[in-house]
C-alpha cells in the first residue's frame, strides 16, 4: 500500500449522509478523481462499504472518494435530490482533494448497481452545467442500472424505487433516455449472474452510445451478481479494478502532467 492522505466522513451538506470519505496517494498515477457512488436502490446503502474498494484504487495509484448523499425517504423526496447530492458532493471532494496534493481537476464517476444510474445522469448534467465547473472524464458502471423504466421481471420493491425516484421526470432522470453524445467515455461491466438488472440494458445503452460515434467499452463479466465492487475481497471487486485502471489511466492519462506540474509549483 502506498503513502496516502486519508480523510473520513468530510461533510458536504448538512444531512447525515452528505458526508464522503478520501483517499489521496502521496504521489498520484493521475490528476483525476475517482468518486464512488454506492448502491441500494436509493434507499439503502453506505458509501462506508466502498471504503476497501477506495483503497484498492489508491494502492493502484488513484485518488478517490467514497461519496454518500441522501435516501428516497431520509432527506431526499426524488431522484433530482440525490443526482444534485452527487455533483455537489463530487465537487466539494475535488476541491478537497487539490488540498491533499491531487494536481488536477476533473472527475471519472463510478457507479455501484443503483449509484450506476447516479454517475451518468450526474454525468451528463454536469456537462450541461457551468456553475460547478466539475469536468467528467468517465463514467464507469458496475453492475449497471441504466434506466428507470420496468423491464420483465422486475421485482416490486425495485419497481417501487424506481417509480419514487423518477416521479414526474422519468426521462429527464434516466441514463436510457438522455442524449446518448451527452456522455462522457463509458465503461459499462455487468455480471452474468446479476439477478436484479438484465445485461440486456445496459448492452441497449452502450449501442445507443455507439451509433451516436462515442466512446462505450461493455463487458459481461462470469460469475458477477449486482454489486460486486462492495465485496473488496471478493473476486468481482478484483475483476472490476482489473477492467478499470486501463480506463482510468487512459482517460487520466494527461492530467498525469497537470498533477506533476502543480507538485513543482508547491
Amino acid at each position: 500500500m502506498p503513502d496516502l492522505r486519508a480523510s473520513l466522513r468530510l461533510a458536504y451538506g448538512a444531512h447525515a449522509r452528505q458526508h464522503y470519505d478520501l483517499f489521496v496517494p502521496e504521489k498520484p498515477a493521475s490528476g483525476v478523481l475517482v468518486v464512488v457512488v454506492h448502491g441500494g436502490w436509493w434507499t439503502h446503502g453506505r458509501h462506508e462499504d466502498l471504503r476497501p474498494f477506495c483503497l484498492a484504487l489508491a494502492e493502484a495509484g488513484f485518488a478517490s472518494a467514497a461519496l454518500g448523499y441522501r435516501l428516497l425517504g431520509d432527506g431526499a423526496r426524488y431522484g433530482q435530490e440525490t443526482v444534485d447530492d452527487i455533483k455537489l458532493g463530487a465537487s466539494k471532494a475535488l476541491e478537497e482533494a487539490a488540498v491533499a496534493g491531487l494536481g488536477g481537476n476533473a472527475i471519472i464517476l463510478l457507479g455501484s448497481g443503483a449509484g450506476s444510474l447516479l454517475a451518468l445522469t450526474a454525468a451528463a448534467q454536469l456537462g450541461e452545467e457551468k456553475v460547478l465547473q466539475v469536468r467528467v472524464r468517465g463514467v464507469a458502471a458496475c453492475g449497471v442500472s441504466p434506466t428507470l423504466e420496468h423491464w420483465e421481471g422486475i421485482t416490486a420493491p425495485v419497481a417501487r424505487a424506481l417509480d419514487q425516484f423518477a416521479g414526474t421526470h422519468r426521462h429527464e432522470l434516466s441514463p436510457m433516455h438522455l442524449k446518448a453524445d451527452g456522455f462522457p467515455p463509458l465503461l459499462l461491466l455487468h455480471g452474468d449472474s446479476d439477478e436484479e438488472v438484465p445485461a440486456r440494458i445496459a448492452q441497449r445503452l452502450h449501442a445507443r452510445v455507439v451509433e451516436a460515434n462515442e466512446s462505450s467499452t461493455f463487458a459481461v463479466l462470469s460469475g458477477l451478481g449486482h454489486q460486486f465492487i462492495e465485496q473488496a475481497n471478493d473476486r468481482g471487486a478484483r475483476t472490476a479494478l482489473e477492467r478499470l485502471v486501463p480506463f482510468l489511466q487512459e482517460h487520466g492519462r494527461d492530467l498525469q502532467r497537470e498533477a506533476l506540474f502543480a507538485g513543482r509549483r508547491e
